[in-house]
């Protein structure tokens, strides 16, 4: 799996996301920070973010997922 290919199918969902992902083959880290994650509690947050990566999990491309999901503010601190 691409790094590049995730970044992009998460900023297609959600436009400013910046997206900083870390791993290789079909495992990853991804830290997503996002003004748009305000008042949304760290599930929505997370399956908005699955919601995009869900056919890359069942077709075995994308093994493992940990989401690190951020507002600016949070980043931040």
């Amino acid at each position: 799996m691409n790094p590049n290919d995730l970044i992009q199918r998460i900023q297609q969902a959600i436009p400013d996301a910046q997206v900083q992902p870390s791993g290789e083959g079909c495992s990853f880290n991804l830290r997503i920070i996002s003004a748009s994650f305000a008042d949304e509690s760290l599930i929505k947050r997370h399956r908005r973010v699955m919601a995009t990566l869900n056919d890359l999990i069942a077709s075995g491309d994308l093994h493992a997922v940990t989401l690190q999901t951020h507002t600016p503010d949070e980043a931040k601190s």
